[in-house]
């Protein structure tokens, strides 16, 4: 028999039921708050990427194993003879802008722009630059202007594009403004040895011998290897007429890169006014041979047999260094004054009614 409850009775309680956990969503603040995160953690990593990059290509660059595609391409100073109407003999000219390093932006920015910086403007900035460096290397100023400033707009205090407009200003032969981006460049990074070098090769060019050689021996001592802080210097010692000075630094900076001539070329002219014809023609000879077609070792090994009183001789490599040069070129190295013992000689002034026929003939007595 089925046993029917007692609907008078209470009935037993049912179990309570399990509610599911109710969604809470995040605040604004909150999702703020956890993007910062993630923000920070995604920039520290990328600026510890960015350093890392820019370490390990110093230490290449300073070791020349960077491929020349890579490297800073830097302007080439050799010591021609001087343009018509010097007074002074043979001395080195400023005729270019002495040695100067073009930056590469794979650089880190200073601490406190990169707390208020993304990423992308980091990668933007370096963009730019490097845009400008490689206008600068084809000789675009203009552009290469126009980036090195959209570099600065997006990081007013980016080391690299401020000694790239630095190097601009250089080139272009406006040093005052040269020396004032490069010295506010030091204030952002004062222990960067192309600063100064460029720095220095600002007051050079404006003759001011002692501030560019206290400048480029602080590079040194930041860097001292730096190859063209060595240029600047042996040509520093060479305008100064410390010879020895300047065939040390030059010996030092053609260890470093063997295959460019201006320091070898250098090198032969202080050796040279040392009074070492022999090993200066054989520094001269080393660059005929792997440049035969530039002028510039020919005339100056004329001007190592002139020096040496050894005339016919140097009227020949006068020849041969007039068949790879322009008539404009071969007056410029034909003024040199080292040139002035031979100049009445009648085989000189046969070279030189060759070149240029339409010049009067010299007086006969």
């Amino acid at each position: 028999m089925v046993k029917h409850r007692n609907i008078y009775e209470p009935s037993e309680p049912e179990p309570p039921k399990q509610e599911k956990p109710a969604f809470v969503e995040s605040t604004p603040d909150e999702i703020r708050a956890r993007t910062r995160r993630q923000v920070t953690i995604f920039s520290t990593i990328m600026l510890v990427l960015l350093a890392a990059a820019s370490w390990l290509i110093y230490l290449q660059e300073q070791k020349g194993e960077l491929p020349p595609a890579q490297r800073s391409l830097v302007d080439t100073t050799s010591l021609q003879p001087r343009p018509m109407g010097t007074a002074t003999s043979a001395a080195p000219t400023l005729a270019e802008p002495a040695r100067i390093q073009i930056p590469e932006p794979a650089e880190t920015f200073q601490a406190a722009e990169t707390n208020a910086m993304n990423p992308d403007k980091v990668a933007r900035a370096m963009g730019e630059a490097r845009i400008g460096a490689d206008y600068l290397r084809a000789r675009d100023f203009e552009k290469a202007e126009l980036h090195a400033r959209k570099a600065l707009e997006i990081s007013p205090a980016m080391n690299a594009a401020q000694r790239l407009l630095g190097a601009i200003y250089i080139q272009r032969g406006q040093f005052d403004q040269a020396i004032a981006i490069l010295e506010d460049a030091l204030k952002t990074d004062a222990f960067n040895a192309e600063t100064y070098n460029n720095l220095a090769s600002a007051y050079l060019q404006k003759g001011m011998l002692d501030k560019a050689e206290e400048l480029l021996q602080t590079s040194l001592q930041i860097a001292p290897e730096y190859r063209a802080t060595l240029l600047n210097l042996g040509l520093v010692s060479l305008l100064r007429a410390r010879y020895d000075d300047a065939a040390s630094y030059f010996e030092r900076a053609i260890e470093k890169m063997p295959s460019d001539p201006t320091p070898r070329n250098n090198y032969a002219v202080a050796l040279m006014r040392l009074g070492k014809f022999d090993e200066a023609r054989k520094q001269l000879d080393l660059l005929i041979d792997l440049n035969p077609g530039v002028p510039d070792p020919y005339f100056n090994k004329a001007i190592s047999y002139v020096r040496e009183n050894k005339y016919p001789e140097a009227i020949v490599w006068l020849k041969r260094g007039t068949e790879h040069c322009s008539p404009v070129q071969a007056q410029k190295f034909l003024s040199d004054n080292d040139f002035n013992p031979i100049r009445g000689m009648p085989d000189f002034q046969k070279l030189v009614r060759k070149l240029f026929p339409e010049l009067p003939a010299p007086p006969t007595s």
